[in-house]
């Protein structure tokens, strides 16, 4: 039973999390700065709910089907656009629709991770105990990926909650005796983590590690086949009413996949490829599998000090699980299922697993690993416990080591509690570059200035700078003429400069642009661009005003919500 102590403690908790999640949530003031929700926001607004449940279950007539209104390219689970849908209509937060769909979308991205929170303190309750689940939801509610990915409108949240509300359900049935209700509630969860993202189907051994575990083990083999089939049934009609469009028939028993679903499964597949000259492909060339993905993670995805004591409490836990289970092997003798040695050690898989594989592949981006944190909070309040918060008898000590936890999140949300760095910069534009000056954007980039008021990008004479296409004559004939009659160079984030410079042998001469560029040299052809503004709005520590440049960390975590802007004037002017 929860005392009101612990449940006043929870629901502090919960409110920590819910104003990590909405703080700032109107961070780019309307702009639309990220581009995947852009893309999510331009769908949900042409989807439409259909006229019978005939339709609906139809992919070749439906309206909530995106490949019907010309979106042939869809990889993501409709599911979460539905809600956002539904709930865009009931709620207004703005009067212009486009706003208030990434707005809406935006702020149900947060609730469903604060859910994952309250998951996550239920799951490590269920495991250890009430104190490591409070611990547990503290430790989540302070990670910076989850806070940032809940600012966006994207599906990423909905995966994680419902992989976390899986896994829940998992331990409840692994626990129970008559457990097919529980079952179902499995399959619910995953059917909708499907509906959500198909890399929800990485949690799948998991799953069935589970199950074979009371089959094998327990030897009830019997149960254990029975369970399988209602899971199964249960996820496969989930996904079926969750997001029909996923398969090839309206009929519910014919379970052939969409041809168009699988070619853009496919199409996107041939992106994760180090030979590529897709534009947000060149980031990752030449990265070192695993050990990238894990600097990003510690440093910034978890941040100091937690990023250590995470990986510690991995280590520490993933070996002990091993000698334990060969142990255990050796005599032949299995404890319960519901021994939390067995609960750990499927959480550990997971981690683990997605760890391996995703970090093993050439596209390694942060919000690949997002439904791995809850795991994280999970096994790192069990490892901060014993070996940190029952160890320390000061109550000043316990204190000071919690707000050095809070440090990197409350650091990462000043970025929220200021103007967008691309909006200052185009306030800076406008106050200071002439109009009808000519100047410079990249492609693949956002192009400024931005409208603001009254004003808008037409002051000006806008050049797109194609540098992301492979170097040729001549590419770079037309380039250097841009160039040539430019008054200003602006780049609005580190999207191209950071990455085209470390492939030299894909790009020479643009590395060679950029590298003389940055370090104030003249051009090949002659001009010479002094670099007069620059705009940054790095993660803060409170107090100390302390910036903390995140300019090494993976593209991602910055070129949305806080890119680095740089303007550079070209010195012919005077």
């Amino acid at each position: 039973m929860t005392t009101t102590k612990e449940k006043i403690i929870l629901l502090s908790i919960l409110f920590l999390a819910l104003f990590f999640r909405l703080y700032g949530i109107n961070w780019d003031q309307n702009h639309h700065l990220h581009p995947d929700e852009r893309f999510l926001t331009m769908v949900t607004q042409e989807l439409e709910f259909p006229e019978n449940v005939s339709q609906y279950f139809n992919p070749n007539e439906s309206p909530l089907n995106p490949h019907n209104h010309g979106y042939t390219f869809f990889v993501y689970g409709v599911f979460p656009l539905k809600i956002v849908k539904i709930a865009s209509e009931i709620i207004t937060l703005d009067s212009f629709s486009y706003n208030n769909v990434t707005l809406v979308g935006r702020l149900l991205s947060a609730i469903f991770d604060v859910g994952t929170v309250a998951l996550v303190f239920l799951i490590a309750r269920n495991i250890f105990g009430k104190r490591e689940g409070l611990l547990a939801a503290f430790l989540y509610s302070g990670m910076v990926l989850p806070i940032q990915l809940s600012h966006f409108y994207t599906v990423d949240p909905y995966l994680t909650f419902f992989i976390t509300a899986a896994f829940y359900f998992l331990i409840l049935l692994l626990k129970s005796k008559n457990g097919f209700v529980y079952t179902t509630l499995l399959g619910v969860s995953f059917g909708l983590a499907l509906a959500s993202k198909v890399s929800a189907i990485l949690f799948l051994p998991v799953i069935f590690a589970g199950i074979g575990y009371s089959a094998v083990f327990q030897k009830r083999y019997v149960k254990a086949v029975l369970i399988t089939i209602v899971f199964l049934a249960a996820s496969y009609f989930t996904f079926r009413l969750a997001d029909p469009r996923a398969f090839e028939s309206p009929n519910l028993l014919d379970p052939t996949i969409n041809q168009n679903y699988i070619q853009s499964l496919t199409q996107l597949n041939q992106f994760n490829n180090p030979d590529t000259f897709f534009p947000p492909g060149i980031q990752w060339i030449g990265t070192t599998p695993l050990l990238y993905p894990l600097t990003n993670m510690v440093l910034w995805g978890l941040g100091l000090p937690l990023g250590v004591l995470i990986v510690s409490s991995v280590f520490y836990t993933a070996f002990s699980l091993t000698k334990y289970w060969l142990k255990a092997l050796k005599r032949r003798n299995f404890k319960g299922a519901n021994d939390k040695k067995l609960l750990t050690s499927l959480a550990i898989v997971f981690i683990l697993g997605v760890f391996f594989y995703q970090g093993s592949q050439f596209v390694k981006t942060l919000r690949y690993f997002y439904p791995t944190y809850p795991f994280f909070a999970i096994i790192g309040a069990d490892f901060f416990y014993k070996f940190i918060h029952s160890r320390l008898k000061s109550n000043l000590l316990l204190v000071t080591c919690y707000l050095l936890l809070l440090i990197w999140p409350l650091s990462f949300l000043q970025i929220y509690s200021r103007p967008h760095s691309r909006v200052a910069a185009s306030n800076w534009i406008y106050q200071n570059i002439p109009p009808g000056s000519t100047i410079t954007c990249e492609h693949w980039d956002d192009c400024l200035p931005l409208a603001l008021g009254n004003k808008n990008h037409t002051l000006y004479n806008i050049e797109t700078l194609e540098l992301f296409n492979p170097d040729s004559p001549q590419k770079w004939q037309v380039i250097n003429g841009q160039i040539a009659t430019a008054d200003y160079i602006i780049m609005s984030s580190n999207r191209l400069w950071s990455s085209i410079p470390k492939v030299p042998e894909k790009y020479p001469i643009a590395s060679e642009f950029y590298n003389k560029l940055l370090s104030g040299e003249k051009l090949s052809f002659g001009e010479q661009f002094e670099k007069i503004a620059e705009f940054t709005s790095y993660p803060t520590i409170p107090f100390l005003n302390f910036k903390i440049p995140d300019d090494s960390a993976e593209e991602a975590f910055s070129v949305y919500d806080h890119p680095k802007v740089l303007i550079f004037k070209n010195e012919a002017i005077e």
